[in-house]
């Protein structure tokens, strides 16, 4: 599956347009509890710690664990969460509200689409006694709601339709995609080395200078703040999981294309790069010391080389405000020196 902006803006505005519809309006239905309970009621001290969402609809199972503060997918595949995602799910769960409660009859269950359910939410917290599991069903008569329910409680009720595209994002969606994680990170290199180009500057007393190609000018923060701007902007495109990064085809083994920075002192982060995959406008990719192969958009990967061409141009032509367009070479070949299309 592929990421797009018109999807990420979706996701956002969808987490909005639930929190306005809960929240904002006011009931407009008839028979509707007028003081209605949240779908998952939780105490002033206690947290959501585990989520599991399984969804009949689009055959997809994800289990979710909070550790510490960040949230991380551990089924099917172990990585880091989207935590805005996750915490958009949790807030449709415990700022939700049941519309109507009605006494749930199990004979019931299979017209209300409980037998099978659409979908079932297993919810964890850290001071609950153990897992409930929400019931989603099909849609009611009532426009725009469907009918849900808690395991065990002897009652159902009706909830947003909008609930169920809340909840049933997908896994691609719920990992974290950006390439690098530099929220809170200390940096005083950048290394990069791709499509015929390689760039390296260094800090030293609070001042940044660049390292190859070599350039006696400062870099202005401004400057410095652009070419992290371009780093934060690298995102995962595709995950492709349970692929051999030494398979020939990715044209990873070579290590000598590269997207690298971190601290003085300590580990920092590096992005091994490959070969064009075809039909993709992408280039493979694996993190180093991972055996994840990942997919990076080429339109992004192109940026991040002319966002470094032009702020390097810019110095050499000693005119830092320059805003025109760069002199590189950019992505005329692939990083790991074969030619194709830009």
């Amino acid at each position: 599956m592929k990421i797009t902006s018109t999807l990420f803006l979706a996701a956002v505005l969808s987490g909005l347009s639930i929190y306005y519809f809960f929240l904002a309006q006011p009931s407009k239905d008839i028979g509707t509890d007028p003081n209605p309970a949240e779908i998952l009621s939780l105490s002033g001290q206690d947290a959501v710690s585990w989520l599991e969402i399984q969804n009949e609809l689009s055959k997809e199972k994800v289990a979710l664990r909070r550790e510490g503060k960040e949230w991380h997918v551990e089924f099917p595949v172990a990585y880091p969460a989207e935590e805005f995602l996750v915490e958009g799910m949790l807030k449709t769960l415990s700022l939700g509200r049941r519309l109507r409660r009605i006494p749930f009859d199990r004979r019931d269950g299979k017209e209300l689409g409980f037998d099978p359910p659409e979908m079932r939410i297993g919810v964890e917290t850290e001071k609950g006694a153990g897992r409930r599991v929400l019931l989603i069903g099909a849609d009611s008569p009532v426009k725009g709601r469907a009918y849900a329910h808690w395991e065990g409680e002897s009652e159902y009720f009706l909830v947003p339709s909008e609930v169920k595209a809340a909840l049933g994002i997908s896994l691609y969606s719920l990992r974290e995609k950006k390439l690098f994680y530099l929220r809170g990170s200390k940096l005083d290199w950048i290394h990069v080395k791709a499509g015929g180009n390689e760039f390296r500057i260094k800090k030293e007393n609070e001042k940044w200078y660049w390292e190859v190609p070599q350039l006696a000018f400062e870099i202005p923060l401004e400057k410095i703040s652009d070419l992290i701007y371009a780093f934060e902007f690298l995102y995962v495109k595709e995950f492709l999981d349970g692929k051999n990064p030494d398979q020939k085809e990715f044209e990873l083994s070579k290590k000598d294309s590269f997207l690298a920075l971190g601290p003085k002192e300590g580990a920092g982060q590096k992005v091994i790069l490959g070969g064009r995959a075809k039909g993709k406008d992408a280039f493979y990719a694996v993190r180093e010391n991972e055996k994840l192969v990942i997919l990076i958009s080429e339109g992004n990967l192109k940026a991040l080389l002319e966002t470094f061409e032009v702020v390097y141009q810019e110095l050499q032509d000693g005119d830092p405000g320059k805003s025109e367009g760069a002199s590189g070479k950019g992505l005329e070949s692939s990083p790991t020196g074969g030619t194709g299309p830009v």
